[in-house]
């Protein structure tokens, strides 16, 4: 399949999905407007949630790039975290992207390292969500939800391979070909971090954290909208929205995040639109939050010196 042929489908399938999600926004909006009786104290504690995981994204990529002997300022990574997290959130993996300009432009950092690093740092987030997730799944379809076994599968199968894929992260030499070199040096990047217990385990706490906080600022998002969804609910929900953020078959995940959601929700028994809302207040939520932050580091965005970029 040609390159082209694959953007057109990526942008097919975003919009049909953009489009039922836009739908869906319609249909439900006097449930949306109900955010306008949102209290100061919800704010303040969301605002809250939000500063505390742009943090900790920043500090996750300060420790991936002290490992490569680069320490960057509080300012670069709390500014790169805010403009990472912003730009996501729009089209898929754009804030990546930037990060990794930037940091091959001040510091000359590889984007191969980046690239392993980031390859790195998203298995571990995958694998922790998958615990959580597949630990969830299983007790509701112990307990509370009937026909859930698929859920629950899905997730023990995907903690299989991503616990296969941290443990036996394979390290490739050479061959002497551009686009193959920069490939190993990526991959070579992912199994070093991978093998460094101490780097290991930090990023496990950073982003167990993360879940956390995720899970809080969408517990959050039910109570403004006046939403009775569980705290459990929540974490699992959670899981869904790090995998799809992930997939790499959209040009952006708005509305695509929503919607597989809201299945989820549906499925758990706690209602599509409840879940699609929520997960829809979330995101308005962190992207408006992020992009002021943003918006005060724009300078990081720009060159101050064309001549002292590095090559």
């Amino acid at each position: 399949m040609s390159l082209s042929l694959t953007k057109i489908i990526k942008c097919l399938i975003t919009l049909t999905l953009l489009g039922v999600f836009i739908f869906f926004l319609v249909r439900y909006k006097d449930q949306l407007a109900i955010v306008r009786e949102i209290s100061v104290g919800q704010f303040g504690v969301i605002f809250l949630l939000v500063v505390l995981s742009v943090t900790l994204n920043g500090s996750k990529l300060n420790q991936l790039t002290r490992f490569f002997s680069l320490k960057l300022s509080a300012r670069e990574w709390f500014g790169l975290s805010s403009i990472t997290t912003t730009l996501n959130n729009i089209f898929f993996k754009a804030g990546s992207l930037t990060a990794s300009n930037y940091l091959k432009r001040k510091h000359g950092f590889p984007y191969m390292n980046f690239l392993g690093s980031l390859g790195a740092d998203q298995l571990i987030l995958f694998f922790m969500s998958g615990v959580l997730g597949c630990g969830i799944s299983f007790y509701l379809m112990t307990t509370t939800v009937k026909g859930f076994q698929f859920v629950a599968l899905a997730y023990l199968f995907l903690v299989l391979v991503l616990f296969l894929a941290t443990q036996f992260a394979p390290r490739f030499n050479r061959q002497n070909h551009k686009t193959l070199d920069a490939l190993v040096q990526a991959v070579n990047a992912l199994s070093r971090i991978l093998k460094d217990r101490k780097l290991f385990f930090t990023l496990c706490a950073h982003n167990i954290a993360l879940v956390v906080l995720t899970a809080l600022r969408f517990f959050v998002a039910c109570k403004v909208l006046q939403l009775e969804v569980p705290l459990v609910h929540c974490f699992l929900f959670t899981t869904v929205m790090i995998f799809v953020s992930a997939l790499p078959l959209f040009q952006s995940d708005i509305g695509t995040r929503e919607i597989a959601v809201g299945l989820l929700s549906e499925l758990a028994g706690t209602g599509f639109n409840e879940g699609l809302l929520a997960t829809t207040l979330d995101r308005v939520f962190v992207f408006f939050l992020t992009l002021l932050f943003t918006l005060y580091f724009k300078n990081l965005l720009i060159p101050s010196d064309p001549s002292s970029d590095k090559t």
